[in-house]
C-alpha cells in the first residue's frame, strides 16, 4: 500500500517535468505530439500547464536585479561563519549530552572502572604476549642445541658456569706446563 502514493508522486513529478520541458521547447516532435494529446484529453494537465505558463510570464515581467560584487563574498563569508559556529556548537552539544547522560544515569564510576579495567586487561595481555614470545625463544634455543640432550647428565655434574670456567682454565694450565 505504501508503494502506491510514491508511484503516484513519481508519475506526477514525471508529468510536470514533461510539461516544463514542453513549455521550454526542449522536446522532440514525437514527445511534443504526446504532450499536446495529453493536454487535449486531460484537464488537470491543461490546468498545470496553464499555471506554469502564467508563472513564467510573471517571472519574465520582473525587472532584472543584479547584486553587488561584494554580495557573493559577504554571503559566502556568512555561510562559512555559520557552518563553523554550528560545528563548534554541535561538538559542544555532544559533549554536554554525554556529560548529562553520565550524570543522569550515575554511571561515571562504572565508566571509570570500565576504562581502568580495559587498561589493566591490555597490560596483562601485553605481559602474556611477552611471556609467550620468551617461551618460544627458549624453545628455539633448545631446538638449536638438541644434539646436547643425550649428554645432559654430564652437564648436571657442573654446578654453575664459574666452575666450568675454572675447570677449563685448569685444564689449559696442565696442558701448557712443561714436563719435568
Amino acid at each position: 500500500m505504501s508503494q502506491q502514493p510514491e508511484s503516484v508522486d513519481e508519475d506526477l513529478d514525471e508529468k510536470l517535468t514533461e510539461l516544463v520541458s514542453y513549455l521550454d521547447g526542449e522536446l522532440d516532435d514525437t514527445q511534443m505530439n504526446e504532450i499536446e494529446r495529453l493536454l487535449l484529453t486531460d484537464s488537470a494537465a491543461r490546468s498545470h500547464a496553464d499555471i506554469l505558463s502564467r508563472t513564467w510570464g510573471l517571472l519574465d515581467s520582473l525587472d532584472d536585479v543584479s547584486a553587488s560584487g561584494q554580495f557573493t563574498q559577504q554571503t559566502l563569508a556568512t555561510i562559512s561563519a555559520e557552518v563553523i559556529k554550528d560545528d563548534r556548537t554541535s561538538a559542544g552539544r555532544r559533549v554536554q549530552n554525554l556529560a548529562k547522560t553520565l550524570a543522569q544515569y550515575k554511571i561515571v564510576p562504572y565508566f571509570l572502572v570500565g576504562i581502568f579495567g580495559a587498561g589493566v586487561g591490555l597490560a596483562i595481555a601485553g605481559m602474556a604476549q611477552e611471556k609467550r614470545e620468551a617461551e618460544s625463544n627458549v624453545n628455539a634455543v633448545a631446538l638449536e642445541h638438541i644434539d646436547l640432550l643425550p649428554s645432559i647428565e654430564l652437564y648436571d655434574l657442573v654446578p654453575n658456569v664459574a666452575t666450568l670456567k675454572a675447570l677449563k682454565l685448569s685444564s689449559e694450565e696442565t696442558q701448557t706446563e712443561p714436563d719435568e
